[in-house]
């Protein structure tokens, strides 16, 4: 998971909008001979019979959200939801680990439960006139 996540569908940059970039934490484990990446700050989650096919779902279900949230005008809304601080629509802070642990019980759960690997990767988050 060394490279930059990047959402590259054509909702992006429509009317020249800009992305952001953040950082979140990604938490990787393993149950059952199944593999599973978690993102607690989208509360996104894929996974797949190996390590590859897991991060592959993952980028797959966040290209879904961005779409989904971006048409549905909610992007917004969600992530304050999920415990983001969102300045002037263009600063983006994702929940901290510490956070995230007390407030989500997926996280909490995966915490309690399993070994796990945890990083923090960059995200680019679109922008889009209805969010922004």
């Amino acid at each position: 998971m060394n490279k930059k996540s990047r959402f590259l569908g054509k909702l992006i940059n429509r009317n020249h909008n800009q992305n952001i970039e953040v950082n979140v934490d990604v938490v990787e484990y393993d149950e059952n001979d199944i593999f599973y990446v978690y993102c607690p700050a989208f509360d996104l989650i894929g996974y797949g019979k190996t390590q590859q096919e897991a991060r592959e779902s993952w980028e797959l279900v966040l290209e879904e959200y961005f779409k989904y949230a971006l048409n549905k005008k909610t992007l917004i809304r969600d992530l304050e939801e999920r415990g983001w601080s969102i300045r002037k629509k263009k600063d983006y802070i994702a929940p901290t680990f510490s956070w995230m642990l007390k407030n989500n019980e997926q996280l909490s759960e995966v915490y309690n439960n399993h070994d796990f690997h945890k990083t923090t990767r960059p995200i680019t988050v679109p922008l889009h006139e209805a969010c922004a």
